[in-house]
C-alpha cells in the first residue's frame, strides 16, 4: 500500500497551496469571477495548506481573509494580527501578499476594491455584494492531494496514541465532564484541537446517541465519542471500556458492531454512489439480528475539512472519489465503532486504530483489518 507522510516544509505547502490556487483559478474563470474571499476557517486551512487564521475558538470566521485573483493571492487583516500571520503562520513565505490596516480601521471593501475593482467576487461569508463560494470551495475539499493525506494519518496517529492512552486510565467515580475535560488537555498537549465530546456512562450508553457529558459518575462502562482537529482537518473516533469482566453477549454484540463498519469500508470505492453502502447498511443491520437500527442514528459519511459534509440519505448522496475520507459510526444500542477511511488505489485505509486497546483481526473480501475492541480494566 502506498505511504502517505505529512511534509511540513515551506516548499511542500507552497506546492500544495499552487496546485490549489491553479483548480480554483480555473474555477474562477468559469463562474466569470474576478476574485474569490476565504474567511472561514475550514477553507482558509485548506487554501493555506493547514495555516491557521482562528482567534476564537468554535466560531466560522477567522481574523484573516484570503483574496485570491487571476494572478495574485493575498492575506488582508488589522496590524494585531499581521506579524504573527507572517512569524508564525508563514503566509508571506507561502506566497500570500499582505494587505493590511489598522484594528481601529474597517477597510476590507476598500482593499478589495482597490484590487479588483468592480469584477465580480465570491465570498464564503456572505459579504454583501458577493456571489456565494461556499459550494465551490466544498467539492474542493472533498477529495485530498498526497500531502492533506499525510497530515490526516498524523493527526490519526497521534489521536489513536491520545486517547486510548488517557482512556486506560479512567476509573470508576470519575464524572463525565471530567474525563472529557482530561481529554482535552491531552489532545492540546498532542497538538489536536478537540472539537467534539460525547461521553456517556452505564445507561446513558443505551439512552442517548449523543450523550453530552455530565456529572454522572461511571460505574462499569463507558463510551466516549470525540472529533479531533489538526490544521484544519477532522476526524472521529469512538472507544469504550469496561470496569470488570466484559460479559459475553456484549462482546458479541461490539464485534457485530465492527463487522458492519469493516464492511461498509471494503464497499467503499471510487465511482459507487454512496446511497448503495447506505442501502447495504439496512441489509447489514438486519443480517446481525437488528433489521430497525439504522433508524436510530445517522451512519455517517464524507469528511474532511469539516467533520461531515452530508449524511448520506436517498435525499442527499454522491459518488465516492478517489482519496475522500469516509466515516462510518455504526450503532447497536449499547455499543458502537468509528474510525475514519481513506479512499486509496489499495483499499480502505483506516486513519485511526488500536494501539493501547484490544485488537480485533477480521478478513472481508480478502482485506485484513485491525480493529479496536473494548478495553476491559481490572
Amino acid at each position: 500500500m502506498k505511504t502517505y507522510t505529512e511534509d511540513t516544509s515551506i516548499k511542500a505547502r507552497k506546492a500544495e497551496i499552487d496546485q490549489k490556487l491553479a483548480k480554483l483559478r480555473s474555477a474562477m474563470t468559469a463562474e466569470g469571477l474576478a476574485g474569490v474571499l476565504i474567511n472561514k476557517s475550514s477553507h482558509f486551512a485548506w487554501i493555506s495548506a493547514g495555516s491557521d487564521n482562528i482567534c476564537t475558538r468554535y466560531k466560522e470566521g477567522g481574523i484573516c481573509t484570503i483574496l485570491v485573483t487571476k494572478d495574485k493571492a493575498y492575506y488582508i487583516c488589522n496590524n494585531i494580527e499581521a506579524l504573527r500571520m507572517i512569524e508564525e503562520q508563514y503566509l508571506d513565505q507561502l506566497g500570500f501578499e499582505e494587505r493590511g490596516m489598522f484594528w481601529y480601521e474597517d477597510k476590507t471593501q476598500d482593499i478589495i476594491k482597490e484590487i479588483i475593482g468592480n469584477g465580480k467576487i465570491a465570498s464564503d461569508s456572505g459579504m454583501p455584494g458577493t456571489v456565494d463560494a461556499e459550494p465551490m470551495l466544498l467539492q474542493f475539499e472533498k477529495v485530498l492531494c498526497d500531502n492533506e493525506i499525510g497530515r490526516y494519518l498524523h493527526m490519526g496517529k497521534v489521536f489513536s496514541e491520545t486517547i486510548e492512552s488517557y482512556m486506560k486510565t479512567i476509573r470508576p467515580g470519575d464524572t463525565e465532564i471530567a474525563i472529557a475535560g482530561r481529554l482535552s488537555a491531552k489532545m492540546w498537549e498532542n497538538g489536536l484541537e478537540g472539537v467534539l465530546f460525547l461521553v456517556a456512562a452505564d445507561e446513558r450508553i443505551y439512552k442517548h446517541r449523543h450523550a453530552m457529558p455530565t456529572d454522572k459518575k461511571v460505574e462499569k462502562f463507558l463510551m466516549v465519542s470525540c472529533n479531533a482537529r489538526y490544521k484544519g482537518l477532522v476526524t472521529k473516533i469512538t472507544r469504550m471500556i469496561y470496569f470488570g469482566k466484559l460479559p459475553e453477549d456484549l462482546k458479541i454484540q461490539y464485534q457485530k458492531t465492527v463487522d458492519i463498519e469493516n464492511k461498509l469500508a471494503v464497499m467503499t470505492k471510487p465511482g459507487i454512489d454512496d446511497i448503495e453502502i447506505f442501502e447495504m447498511s439496512k441489509k447489514l443491520y438486519a443480517e446481525a439480528g437488528y433489521p430497525d437500527m439504522w433508524k436510530v442514528h445517522h451512519q455517517g459519511g464524507p469528511q474532511s475539512y469539516t467533520n461531515g459534509f452530508y449524511l448520506i440519505t436517498p435525499a442527499k448522496h454522491e459518488k465516492v472519489q478517489l482519496h475522500q475520507i469516509y466515516g462510518y459510526n455504526p450503532s447497536i444500542t449499547g455499543t458502537k465503532t468509528e474510525d475514519a477511511i481513506v479512499i486509496t488505489e489499495d483499499g480502505p485505509l483506516f486513519v485511526t486504530y488500536p494501539v493501547y486497546f484490544p485488537k480485533l483481526t477480521s478478513v472481508v473480501d480478502g482485506m485484513e483489518f485491525v480493529r479496536p475492541g473494548i478495553l476491559e480494566i481490572e
